[in-house]
């Protein structure tokens, strides 16, 4: 591409040297080359397009309330808000109940359940009612034992009745059915051994009742 010296001296137009600078500051300021009105075109063809597709989507939107819209928008976004907090909840019930289960599963130094309930009704009863307090603001700083303890203790500190077996009970009731049927076989009677019988054995048997089990011993002479 030939600039404009090259065409002025084909033209046989002379440009005399001090007038050079002049004429080149005129043609910077008032011409461009092919190049640069190529590039012009190109910028402004690439406009169009980007306006054209501008104009597009905005007329896909004619028929669109505003209004509308805003409160399809406003309703979505309440819906997933209510979604991520149930999802939320639901995890952190789990994670809950899983801390209560495993602390009603521990045992003591012989690997005896620590807290064996009376039935399953209060069981679930206090396990429910463990894990809403766990979740609770009064929870925090606090450990899940003492929350639980101050759940079945009265206020003299005394564990509540009816929630725990009476293992010494259950283990003297056993000892005297135990003997009981040691008993009747030995004396054919038939009946069940009561206080009443335990008062009508002589001396040497209470003595031999006592050796062997003491805890029936006791549970009996009570």
């Amino acid at each position: 591409m030939q600039n404009y010296e090259q065409i002025l001296q084909e033209l046989g137009i002379e440009v005399p040297e001090d007038k050079k600078s002049n004429l080149k500051k005129k043609m910077d300021e008032n011409y461009r080359t092919k190049s640069d009105y190529d590039k012009v075109v190109q910028k402004r063809d690439e406009y169009k397009t980007s306006l054209d597709d501008v104009q597009t989507k905005l007329d896909g939107f004619k028929d669109v309330d505003v209004n509308d819209l805003k409160t399809q928008i406003t309703t979505l976004t309440t819906q997933l808000n209510d979604e991520k907090a149930a999802r939320a909840a639901d995890a952190r019930k789990v994670e809950l109940e899983k801390t209560v289960n495993e602390f009603f599963a521990s045992t003591d130094d012989k690997g005896e359940k620590l807290y064996e309930f009376l039935n399953d009704i209060t069981e679930n009863h206090y396990r429910e009612e463990l894990t809403k307090a766990l979740d609770s603001d009064s929870a925090k700083g606090k450990s899940i034992a003492d929350i639980f303890k101050g759940m079945i203790v009265d206020k003299d500190g005394k564990t509540k009745a009816g929630i725990f077996v009476d293992k010494q009970q259950t283990q003297a009731q056993q000892n005297a059915a135990r003997f009981t049927t040691s008993i009747q076989k030995g004396s054919g009677t038939g009946g069940t051994m009561t206080k009443e019988d335990f008062k009508k054995m002589n001396l040497d048997e209470r003595l031999k009742l006592k050796q062997s089990d003491p805890d029936l011993f006791a549970a009996l002479s009570k």
